[in-house]
């Protein structure tokens, strides 16, 4: 109970749940951030189906990401924790609504009978197929039982009776080209499976000029894509009369954040290492930011202090022939000095791709 009064509580892992629960019945918004830090260290773990259930519960919507996101990028290893099987329906849902799981269909269905069997055990009911089907409820038409081996759909799938005859029927006809109307059979797409392209909208670079204030810059792109990272010109100082690289050794600390149009920020700050002479500097995000399809994005860069070289000759509109994205710029309403459609910062962005899902 000290932690009522003094804000000092020590959480670990074994009692992040007691405090969390605290925290949250008593509106205690200090203890529920603390508990929130230590159960990001799992949310980054094969245990990250814990810390979604978790987050999940508590309305952790940063934490409910964060999980959701490592298991996207660790799906096989997350699904064969043992916590994973006391997923709620509802978080269940959210991981298979997801297109990016990095497993087979295959893997996912073997979850799905074991999860399904042990919800069987805690209601103490038989583990017949009609049971199993029924804890799934819905959800079971989120599984892609056109792209599961067809071996193991044969052996285990169709003894398990989870499915009517007639959705057998259609996934056996899949196969032979036939398209099931009752499930998906769209591939998911993981993160190791795409490909990087890239963005340039500068035609030259030229410079250096001052750049204190917000550097900005809006865009949308007519596809589904991740932000994976932008180049940036870094900065240069003046010594004498010359203008020459910034070759002090030490770090400038630039803020990129990119904010969509409901306000939400999402917020990616990089340490730029000053000591290199080039023109550009690439920065990779440390997680892509998801970016939606037609709907504005904003991306901000605040830190320089120093002048620069800068992009001109700009595009507003650009399209990488071989991913088929199209990025279009927009001046932004946050922009302060420097940059905008027709020149500064943000030279190129970078695209991760497959053939039917396209990353920046």
């Amino acid at each position: 109970m000290g932690f009522f009064y003094s804000d000092d509580i020590t959480i670990t892992n074994n009692n992040v749940k007691e405090i969390l629960y605290a925290a949250d019945k008593y509106m205690l918004a200090a203890g529920k951030r603390k508990c929130e830090t230590v159960l990001k260290q799992t949310a980054q773990s094969e245990h990250a189906t814990k810390t979604l259930q978790t987050a999940y519960q508590y309305h952790l919507s940063d934490l409910k990401k964060e999980s959701l996101d490592y298991i996207e990028m660790n799906t096989k290893a997350c699904l064969l924790s043992e916590h994973a099987v006391n997923l709620s329906k509802d978080c269940l849902e959210l991981i298979l609504k997801s297109d990016f799981l990095d497993c087979t269909e295959t893997d996912i269905c073997q979850f799905i009978l074991k999860w399904g069997k042990h919800q069987c055990e805690l209601a103490k009911l038989e583990p017949s197929g009609g049971n199993i089907r029924e804890s799934l409820g819905n959800i079971l038409y989120l599984i892609r039982f056109p792209n599961v081996e067809m071996k193991f759909f044969s052996k285990s799938v169709a003894n398990s009776c989870i499915l009517t005859s007639d959705e057998m029927v259609s996934i056996y006809q899949s196969h032979f080209g036939e398209t099931s109307k009752a499930f998906p059979h769209s591939l998911r797409a993981p993160v190791s499976k795409r490909q990087t392209y890239s963005i340039i909208r500068y035609g030259q670079i030229t410079g250096p000029m001052a750049t204190s204030g917000i550097q900005s810059l809006t865009f949308f792109s007519n596809k589904e894509i991740w932000l994976k990272g932008v180049n940036i010109f870094p900065p240069f100082v003046r010594r004498g009369r010359y203008i020459i690289p910034y070759d002090i050794p030490g770090t400038v600390n630039i803020n990129i954040k990119v904010m969509n149009d409901s306000e939400e920020e999402i917020q990616q700050q990089e340490n730029i290492n000053v000591v290199q002479n080039n023109e550009v500097r690439q920065i990779d995000f440390c997680k892509p930011v998801h970016v939606i399809s037609m709907r504005d994005y904003t991306i901000v860069l605040d830190g320089m202090t120093h002048q620069i070289y800068y992009g001109t000759d700009c595009q507003d509109s650009v399209t990488d022939q071989q991913s088929g994205v199209t990025i279009k710029f927009k001046n932004s309403p946050a922009h302060e000095n420097g940059t905008d459609i027709k020149t500064g910062q943000f030279c190129r962005s970078f695209i991760q791709c497959l053939n039917w899902f396209l990353f920046l």
